[in-house]
């Protein structure tokens, strides 16, 4: 029986990891006649660009107690519970990444290099969402079937709200590509380093209100409001 004493539902999610990926660059071979260093703006082909939605695992879990996931949430550096007499009975952490991998197109120089960018493509999305159901609740049971749908929606939050951002994100990157000039430089590679922060120092503020639009729909669903219409659904708690 549900003792309500116990708030047993804290369905908080957890943003374990915030990894970028490893900038990747490869040459794409220019021209081998030498240009001079004064025509480096010389006329290459137009970048293109690619956009990459990573949709990884959705994982569930059944097989931890309350005290574990308790114990997850906090080396999450998960925030503050609504109260000192909440404890988590789900939780939902995902692993977001985001970064770019390019190619660039060169002309040799009397010294080094004049490069531009041949082509970007940025991937996010994320490498996992692991949803975890306290071990009390057995697959079958309301209180099972309660938390699981409010860690679902965890998810959907999360997901809808990358999805509403894709169209800007490939219009800017589109933009941003488009907009990189080309560099003179001793070798291709350090020269797709630049390429890889100037896309970034623009994207990144995007990806920023990614996570803070899905934060704030997680807070909405995590409140003790949302809790108690969760466990109305139930008396197996």
């Amino acid at each position: 029986m549900f003792a309500a004493v116990l708030k047993l539902a804290l369905f908080r999610p957890v943003a374990r990891a915030l990894a970028a990926l490893a900038g990747a660059a490869a040459l794409a071979a220019g021209a081998a006649a030498t240009v001079q260093a004064a025509e480096c703006r010389a006329p290459f082909p137009a970048p293109t660009t690619d956009l990459v939605e990573k949709q990884g695992e959705v994982r569930f879990s059944n097989g931890f107690s309350g005290p574990q996931l308790e114990r997850k949430r906090r080396q999450a550096g998960s925030a503050a519970t609504p109260g000192a007499d909440w404890h988590p009975v789900g939780l939902m952490g995902r692993d977001m990444v985001w970064g770019f991998r390019i190619q660039v197109q060169a002309h040799p120089l009397e010294r080094g290099y004049c490069v531009g960018l041949a082509h970007a493509e940025m991937t996010i999305g994320f490498e996992r969402i692991d949803v975890y159901v306290d071990r009390r609740y057995r697959a079958g049971t309301c209180a099972y079937q309660a938390i699981l749908d409010h860690e679902n929606q965890h998810v959907r939050n999360f997901r809808d709200t990358l999805a509403a951002h894709l169209p800007a994100l490939r219009q800017t990157l589109e933009k941003e590509a488009a907009a990189a000039r080309p560099i003179t430089a001793a070798s291709p590679g350090p020269a797709a380093d630049h390429f890889i922060r100037h896309l970034r120092r623009r994207l990144d503020p995007m990806v920023s209100r990614i996570q803070k639009e899905a934060a704030a729909l997680d807070r909405a669903l995590d409140s003790p409001e949302s809790y108690q219409a969760t466990q109305a659904r139930c008396d197996d708690w």
